[in-house]
């Protein structure tokens, strides 16, 4: 079950889950992103210009986390484009992150958002957002009030 659920979580960055899955899923997802992240600048460099004890690093680190990722597309994109995104921080975790989005229907179980962090990469490269001004106002009655007529005189 969790092997699925880190495969969507890695293939989509965000799974709609139970408190209690998000949980306990972000404890392998921290895990196997982490096997990738250690690899460090290995990840940038180019394939065949490595050494083959570099190689085997990767092949290694691969193996290890597909024991948790079964999904051989996800295993690929966890290291060709997640893992090089936190590459930058100086934390050893903190790559995922729980949002609570209420109850589900129907058995009414609590249900939490679990997606990947935005990473260093993507961070800088983000414009930051400009300050936004006051909408000027409008002479529109709010949604559901009929707006009042003014007395002809």
């Amino acid at each position: 079950m969790f092997s699925n659920l880190i495969a969507g979580l890695l293939l989509h960055e965000r799974v709609r889950t139970t408190d209690a899955k998000a949980k306990e899923l972000r404890r392998v997802a921290e895990k196997a992103i982490h096997w990738g992240v250690q690899l460090g600048e290995l990840l940038i460099r180019n394939r065949e210009q490595m050494k083959p004890e570099e190689r085997a690093r990767i092949v290694h680190a691969m193996r290890m986390a597909r024991r948790r990722v079964r999904h051989r597309e996800a295993v690929q994109r966890l290291f060709d484009e997640i893992a090089p995104r936190y590459l930058g921080r100086k934390t050893g975790g903190g790559y995922t992150r729980i949002v609570k989005i209420g109850q589900r229907r129907g058995d009414a179980a609590p249900v939490s958002l679990i997606e990947l962090c935005p990473g260093e990469v993507a961070a800088a490269a983000a414009p930051a957002p400009a300050p936004a001004s006051k909408p000027a106002r409008t002479k529109e009655a709010p949604r559901g009030i009929p707006r009042r007529k003014a007395k002809a005189a």
